[in-house]
Parts: C-alpha cells; structure tokens; sequence
C-alpha cells in the first residue's frame, strides 16, 4: 500500500541532501513524496538550528500540522508527526514536552533508523520516539542506495560534524565531531550520482575540506585528490564543495583548484560578521 510522505526542509544542503535519504530509507516501506502536508499519512520536519529563533519557527509549523493531523484522524486515518535534524539533536525533550501531538524526534545522526522509530511509534499504546544519540556506527554504512537526483546537478555528503567549537556556532553539538567518509564509498556514490544524470556534483559537509578518508589502498587522501578523483569520472563535468573552513585550506586543495578543470572557481568560507570576540577563536 502507498502511503503519502511529506518533507519540509530548512536550512544548508547537507539537510536537503538527508532529507532525500529519508525519502529513499522509507521508500522500501511504501513511502512516496508528496508535495502537502495537509492528507500526509507522514510528515517530517528536517530542521536547521543555526538561524536565530530557529526552534520557535519549528513550534509554529507544528502548530499548523497539528490541525492537519487532527483532520486526519477525524476521518479515521492517523498522521505520523515527526521533528528531525538540528533542531531536534539540541531540543528534543523540550518538542516532546511542547507539542504532545509530535510522535517522532530524532537527530541528524539517526535517520537511517526510521523504519524502526516508525514501528514503535505505530505500536497500540502509541509510543512517543526520542532517538538523539550519535551511534557508534556510521549511518552511511546503513543507508540503501540513493535514486537518481531527476536533474543535471546532485549533492554529495563526504564529510560531517566540527572540532572548531567557534564562539558563535551551535554546530559541534548537533552534528558531532568530525567524521569523513571514506574515498571508496564516495566515489561509488558519484558514480551512482551520473548514471543517473548528474553532470555536477557538490560535496558537502559541515566542514568539507576538513575531509581526510581512508584511501583504496589503504592509505589517507585530503579533499584536493578525491576531487581530482572525482575529476576523471566519465560524464562528471563540475566538481564543488561547501562549506569550508580556512584553517583547512591546503596546499594540495589549492593546487587542485589551479590544475582541475573540473573544479569551480568559488570558495564558501564561514564568516561571522559583526562579532570581533568570535573572530578571536
């Protein structure tokens, strides 16, 4: 039976590209994209927690879902209501405590666990579902094999998580440390990513350049070989990456910007306008 999905996403693109890998860990269970939330059999929110009173726009979407939902089951049929991504990893007992209507919240870290949350949250005795934790398995070891992006242009996670605890960002705390996936899975990904269309691709992360993965040989590559890697994929015609942190501009990334065609000539760096204290960090 097919039951309807809705996704609503805020934020960067690392939360667009998992907001996509919710679709595709759901779709075995008979899950498809809608694009309204009001006759949705499930809703998730997939949450940003750097813009300012950002859980507060989360409360007031909810306050809109909760009448949908409650017309749901006015006509016999039940919505599962879920709070997912940043949001969520930093307020999770205070959704559940604030919206009782909300059946799910769980963490960037823990999507690939849906299909379990979703039995427990469908039990009789209607559990309600707080899965914060940051597991000891990656979750992209777990995750089915994506489908294809539907257009010329597709984002890639390579990298996740922060060790630079900035003075003015949240993110070490809701994504975790940093972890990099290795070159072998994601050079399998982008072929995945252009046979299906793709002609260029983003690598993202919280902080991408900071990406250090086990090599096929076993070895260690930085972020400047994997995108000349990347560079020679037949049909892969651009290469760009977000964001980046200037600590981890190095030699070998800047010499792939001189010597790789492929490889845009644009740089996203984080800037905290406005605070000289959190320059200091």
């Amino acid at each position: 039976m097919t039951k309807k999905l809705f996704i609503k996403t805020w934020g960067c693109q690392m939360n667009v590209y998992e907001s996509s890998r919710m679709a595709d860990v759901l779709a075995p269970l008979g899950y498809r994209a809608v694009e309204t939330a009001d006759d949705a059999d499930m809703v998730i929110l997939n949450t940003c927690h750097i813009r300012e009173k950002a859980a507060e726009k989360v409360f007031s979407e909810l306050g809109r879902l909760r009448r949908d939902k409650a017309d749901k089951a006015a006509r016999g049929e039940r919505m599962i209501l879920a709070v997912a991504g940043c949001v969520a990893q930093a307020e999770g007992a205070e959704i559940l405590a604030r919206a009782p209507f909300v059946d799910m919240v769980f963490g960037p870290q823990t999507y690939h666990q849906l299909p379990e949350m979703i039995a427990r949250a469908s039990r009789a005795a209607g559990e309600r579902v707080l899965n914060t934790d940051f597991p000891v398995e990656s979750k992209f070891d777990l995750l089915p094999e994506g489908t294809a992006p539907g257009g010329v242009s597709g984002f890639l996670a390579v990298q996740e998580g922060c060790d630079k605890f900035c003075t003015f960002c949240v993110v070490p705390y809701t994504r975790g440390a940093e972890f990099s996936r290795p070159a072998a899975a994601v050079l399998e990904e982008a072929r995945h990513l252009v046979a299906g269309g793709a002609r260029e691709i983003t690598l993202l992360g919280q902080n991408v350049n900071a990406w250090h993965g086990e090599a096929p040989d076993g070895g260690i590559w930085g972020l400047g070989r994997l995108i000349r890697e990347l560079a020679d994929l037949p049909g892969l015609e651009r290469v760009r990456y977000t964001t980046s942190h200037p600590r981890d501009m190095d030699e070998e990334l800047i010499a792939a910007h001189r010597d790789v065609p492929a490889l845009m000539p644009f740089v996203h760096l984080p800037v905290q306008s406005g605070s000289t204290g959190s320059w200091r960090r």
